[in-house]
């Protein structure tokens, strides 16, 4: 006879404090995200900042990842796979990254880039269970994670810089929560 595997309640993971978030951050600042962006972008230039341009390169790889965030908790939320408590979840997770997606650009907005807007159309696959969704979710922060902890050093404008942090402690937490919700662990 299997042990039954306890129920998460995702609403309270979400207000919970996790202690795991330096050791994400750590582990976050050494991936290899920059392949992220030069896929995202074409150009390996834009990889590494330390530039304006730099800059700017990397806030629009950042919004496209935002704005593939946004429709992929729409997706969910809209799928009707979701128990309640994991259905809130996705729209606090969602309204977060829309606040992202908003700063971002805001930032380019003031720096004279007119900001690009999500496709028309994301190909999230097949999502037939609520675990698909939390799956697609996972992945899509993990990217999320990834690519603010390694491009975070390169990014040259302070208030730039200090956006990103704050963005990536809420990727960090999000992926902690999703994590726990599938069962993986967080070390």
């Amino acid at each position: 006879m299997m042990a039954e595997k306890p129920e998460v309640n995702l609403v309270e993971l979400v207000l919970e404090e996790k202690n795991v978030r330096r050791e994400w951050l750590r582990l976050a600042s050494t991936a290899s995200a920059g392949a992220i962006l030069f896929l995202l972008t074409g150009n390996t230039k834009q990889l590494y900042a330390q530039s304006k341009e730099g800059d700017l390169g990397i806030m629009s790889a950042a919004l496209y990842l935002e704005n593939e965030a946004v429709a992929a908790y729409q997706a969910g939320a809209e799928s009707k796979l979701l128990s309640p408590g994991v259905l809130a979840a996705a729209v606090a997770f969602q309204s977060d990254h829309k606040y992202h997606r908003d700063g971002l650009s805001g930032v380019l907005k003031s720096f004279g880039v007119e900001p690009k807007g999500p496709e028309k159309k994301y190909n999230f696959g097949s999502l037939h269970s609520e675990k698909d969704i939390l799956r697609l979710a996972r992945d899509r922060e993990n990217g999320a994670v990834l690519a603010y902890g390694t491009l975070a050093s390169n990014i040259l404008t302070k208030a730039v810089l200090n956006f990103g942090a704050n963005v990536l402690v809420d990727e960090v937490r999000h992926r902690t929560i999703l994590n726990a919700a599938l069962g993986i662990p967080n070390y």
